[in-house]
């Protein structure tokens, strides 16, 4: 993992989002067992499905996001795609790299559909009119605030691998599994975004400051 990606880490796994519960490593046999309860619309295969994956999905979308209310409504939407899908899932070990998959999916939608709302919605200055924000009060509030107005400058397809690969920890291959693209196009997208990231902190002493004190706390942990 990058330096970039150790602080970006650390500074974006809030503790509102620790109490999210891990996701436990899957076993194939058990994934088999319920993707077909899912498919016969079985109880106990919706709620074992919710315990093990939403988590992941949730956890997903809030640290790309940084909204929570925003995730929650994509975490809905994810899960709808997911029941629709699931009889068309051809391999049922593989149902988590499934979950991720359309939770990506859904994430770069969403993260286009952002970019062409900033550029229908400018104010009068030419910049973004504020929004509410909920979690962190004062200076760690607005750190939070102009790192995800960072990532909001990049594309969907830079923004998704970068944050895969340097948040959640996946590998090039897993990435270029769920994003359905090659893994040289994975590691340009994801050395583009880190190029824009450290770009932006080393033009915002705060944040980059905020973001090393963020990173060594970790390590000390």
């Amino acid at each position: 993992m990058t330096t970039s990606g150790r602080w970006l880490r650390d500074a974006l796994l809030r503790p509102s989002l620790r109490l999210v519960p891990a996701t436990p490593a899957s076993d194939g046999d058990d994934d088999v067992a319920l993707v077909q309860g899912l498919v016969e619309e079985r109880d106990w295969a919706v709620r074992s499905f919710w315990r093990r994956y939403v988590p992941l999905v949730y956890g997903i979308l809030d640290r790309a996001l940084g909204s929570p209310s925003e995730s929650e409504d994509l975490t809905q939407e994810v899960l709808f795609d997911l029941f629709r899908g699931i009889k068309r899932l051809r391999d049922p070990g593989s149902l988590r790299s499934f979950v991720v998959a359309c939770t990506v999916l859904r994430l770069r939608r969403h993260l286009r559909w952002m970019r062409v709302r900033r550029f229908l919605t400018l104010s009068e200055t030419g910049t973004v009119p504020e929004q509410p924000t909920t979690g962190p009060d004062g200076p760690a509030r607005d750190l939070l605030r102009r790192l995800y107005g960072m990532f909001d400058t990049l594309s969907a397809e830079d923004r998704t691998a970068f944050l895969l690969r340097n948040i959640e920890g996946f590998s090039v291959l897993e990435i270029a599994k769920v994003t359905e693209a090659s893994p040289a196009t994975v590691k340009r997208r994801i050395r583009r975004a880190a190029l824009r990231v450290e770009a932006f902190a080393r033009s915002d002493p705060d944040l980059a400051e905020y973001l090393m004190v963020r990173s060594d706390a970790g390590k000390e942990a």
